[in-house]
Order: structure tokens, then sequence, then C-alpha cells
């Protein structure tokens, strides 16, 4: 769900439900975005420096854009977004999303600045990852970050993405071009090991 933009709003009486898992890990949880998370995350992404430098996410981000785009994402067969959680408190501490198309997945991420530094955002691409491999049976999973972006780097790293240089890019985004890195993640050739779970429907929680 990084890098929402613009997004009609829509009538929330409609909104309908929205498939996917919950993943924990003991640790961290992955929960499917609800309604009233909009606030949260538009004031989170919004103002946090590094957010803005590194995130897709506009500066002038709203509660109600981030509305449209949660129930927009019930629709979107080809996408997943989640809440990243502390697993025992439920405090919301950051994003994870992920497109796919053709067995690829492009994963995208960040957390809120009193969320890191603890690992959060490590065992959350994990979990994707797994769930992905599992649930979806893709192929490979992507990513691209800021040349820069050093933490965000780490974390790929550490959940097991390797570098690979022949798919950087040079990108527009927002008011400048950006260096970004490419990582890559194959699919285990024994996926049995795999310990997501495929189960679980979610609804978008209407307040």
């Amino acid at each position: 769900m990084r890098g929402w933009g613009v997004v009609p709003a829509l009538d929330w009486s409609d909104a309908g439900q929205m498939a996917g898992p919950t993943l924990n890990d003991g640790v961290v949880r992955l929960r499917q975005w609800e309604i009233a998370d909009a606030r949260w995350y538009a004031v989170t992404a919004a103002h946090d420096d590094l957010i803005q430098r590194f995130a897709t996410e506009s500066p002038t981000l709203t509660a109600e854009q981030v509305r449209a785009a949660i129930v927009e994402l019930a629709n979107t067969a080809d996408s997943a977004g989640f809440v990243i959680c502390d697993a025992d408190s439920g405090e919301r501490l950051g994003n994870i999303g992920l497109r796919h198309a053709g067995g690829v997945g492009l994963a995208s991420y960040w957390l809120a600045a009193s969320a890191r530094g603890r690992g959060a955002a490590t065992r959350a691409l994990r979990l994707l990852s797994d769930w992905a491999f599992e649930c979806l049976a893709l192929d490979e999973l992507q990513l691209w970050t800021h040349a820069e972006n050093s933490a965000s780097r780490r974390v790929a790293e550490r959940a097991g993405f390797v570098r690979c240089p022949a798919l950087d890019q040079r990108r527009q985004v927002k008011a400048g071009v950006w260096d970004t890195v490419a990582y890559r993640l194959p699919a285990p050739t024994d996926r049995s090991g795999l310990s997501s779970g495929c189960q679980s429907t979610a609804h978008i929680v209407v307040p």
C-alpha cells in the first residue's frame, strides 16, 4: 500500500469483505487494514521525515484518501496490504504490502518512528514472504529501496533477500529522481517447511 496517491471517495456502507490472513510469529502480527486505521496511517506517513525521504507516500496524504484506498484494496486481487502490529499489545508499528503478477511479487514496507530498531520490519517481511510463497504460490519476491536507505536494505538482507544490481533503477518519485537498488528472493525449492497458514477471511471494519 506504499505510494497510494489520490483515490476518489467511496461509499463505506458497501465496503464488503477483504479476504486475507492474519500472520503472527509471536512478536509481530500482520493483520488486514481497517477503516479505523486510516487516520493513523495518514498522520504517520505524511509527517514522518524518514518515510517522506525514502517512501513514495504523499506529504499531503489525508485520512479520506487512505479510507478510499483500504476499500479499493479489498477489491484488488493482485495486491495485499497489512498493518504491522505488536503481537501482544496490538500497537500499530507500520505498513507492509505486496503487489503480484506473473508469479512475481513486489514488496514494500515502512515503520513508524517508535517501532524502529527492534527487528519488526524484518519479522514482518519474513512473514509476508512465507505467506506469499505458500498461499499465493509465487515464484519470486522482489523489492526496490532508495539507495541511501541503509535501514531498509538491512531489513531485506536479514529477511533473506539478495542484491540484484541488474534490476537497479532510476525512478521518478514525487519531485525528484531516485537511485533505487533491487533485491530478490526466489521461492524455496521445498515449501513444506513454510508455516504461514492459508486461512482466515477478515472484514473491513467500518466504525
